[in-house]
């Protein structure tokens, strides 16, 4: 074997070795992504337990938000202040699962339920009219303005739900 086929040969195998490297990389992303995905959707998940289950064991906050959404100038002090501390991580939470959305982490099916909660909450009286002009400047101006060009869901109430 002389010089230049030695010289060819070590460049096919170099060739192979690059493109074997570029295909593991490829689907170590791909492996990872998934991954990321899936995790991403277990936070969401895990964040709204979290907020849902002091939830569960207060009645008082769910009496409070059916107040606030309903009519914020009719519920009591007690629900509005109950209700704004559930209402703000809340809405922050849904800030983040809009974010992840537009990312490409949420695929269409699961964000599909994240987007009617977001609808029901935002587009009730009480949110509409006195929360959300008080509180909405703290949440970026993509998400406000996002809320702002949405439709009232088709979604019940925590109203139809309680009452």
């Amino acid at each position: 074997m002389d010089l230049q086929t030695l010289v060819a040969w070590t460049t096919v195998i170099g060739s192979l070795a690059v493109t074997l490297t570029l295909v593991v990389l490829i689907v170590s992303i791909r492996q990872n992504t998934k991954a990321q995905r899936v995790l991403a959707v277990q936070s969401l998940t895990a964040a709204i337990a979290a907020i849902d289950v002091p939830a569960m064991t207060s009645p008082e906050l769910g009496a409070a938000l059916t107040a606030v959404l309903k009519d914020w100038r009719t519920a009591t002090r007690e629900q509005r202040i109950v209700a704004h501390y559930f209402l703000f991580p809340f809405f922050k939470l849904l800030e983040t699962a809009w974010y992840q959305e537009r990312a490409g982490v949420l695929e269409p099916a699961l964000w599909s339920g994240w987007d009617a909660m977001i609808r029901v909450y935002f587009h009730s009286k009480g949110i509409k009219e006195v929360w959300w002009p008080v509180r909405g400047r703290t949440f970026s101006p993509e998400f406000q303005r996002y809320l702002e060009q949405t439709e009232p869901p088709t979604v019940g109430s925590l109203a139809d739900l309680f009452d």
